[in-house]
């Protein structure tokens, strides 16, 4: 009788622990327990076990908060940087302010876009990729830098003294029409760098890789245009395109790559 007393006692102890028995179940319990060694030691561990459970529970709802905010935060940051590239468009282009460029040296800016990107992309692991879309665009982006590299390489070997045309256009009309087309290949890269933001933060799609991308593409716009407004001699045209180009590739090739390592780790 004892023993099946004993049996019938454990079949109520998970509910007696739960606090989900009757008032007269549980007083029934408690009689036994404080007779009972052994079915007392099984109350011990089922209530040590639930108080585990729910610690862990509550871990995983920490780390879920912290986790969010994390991802508020990079959304911030990653924000934060369209709108400084989107002001930074205006006042060089619109408002044809390029003393508000640093030193006439927008590396400095472009690498902290960059790191800022590699930072936010770390401890993250989104489900997807970038998406066909995303690499079209991406794809275009490159275009746009070629041309633009290949433009200004020709338009380098073709200016010298006494020149009065280039690319069968008045010399003096070559400037704004080559600025009329950065600023449009600026809006098109910033275009870009919004559409894999948003991919990014609402689908969780990996597309840092692409926004270095578009950063670099950004800033080769930025630096081609201050390289007409700040041509020095003839003689070293071309040196200061080369070098304002490699500015702008440099950081960019660097983010990339770490895009690339950070990506590849994640999936290990």
């Amino acid at each position: 009788m004892e023993k099946m007393n004993c049996d019938i006692i454990r079949d109520l102890i998970p509910s007696y622990v739960d606090e989900v028995c009757s008032q007269a179940t549980k007083a029934c319990v408690e009689s036994h327990l404080e007779e009972c060694g052994e079915c007392r030691l099984i109350a011990a561990r089922l209530r040590t076990s639930a108080l585990s459970g729910e610690k862990l529970e509550q871990k995983g709802l920490d780390g879920l908060k912290k986790i969010k905010r994390n991802l508020n935060f990079q959304r911030v940051v990653n924000y934060g940087i369209l709108l400084f590239l989107l002001y930074y468009g205006i006042e060089l282009f619109l408002a044809q302010n390029a003393n508000y460029v640093m030193f006439s040296r927008p590396w400095v800016l472009e690498t902290i876009c960059i790191l800022v990107v590699l930072v936010s992309c770390t401890g993250r692991r989104e489900r997807q990729s970038p998406g066909k879309k995303a690499y079209l665009l991406g794809g275009f982006s490159i275009v746009l830098d070629v041309y633009f590299f290949l433009i200004y390489l020709y338009l380098t070997m073709q200016l010298r003294p006494g020149v009065e045309t280039i690319f069968g256009i008045e010399l003096m009309k070559v400037g704004p029409i080559l600025r009329w087309q950065l600023a449009a290949a600026f809006a098109a890269q910033l275009a870009f760098f919004l559409y894999n933001l948003w991919c990014t933060v609402r689908q969780e799609r990996n597309c840092h890789l692409l926004l270095c991308l578009n950063i670099t593409g950004i800033f080769l716009a930025i630096n081609y245009d201050l390289w007409l407004y700040f041509m020095a001699s003839f003689d070293t045209l071309k040196l200061s395109y080369l070098y304002m180009t490699l500015e702008s590739i440099i950081p960019g090739a660097i983010g990339i790559t770490g895009c690339l390592l950070i990506s590849r780790r994640q999936k290990r």
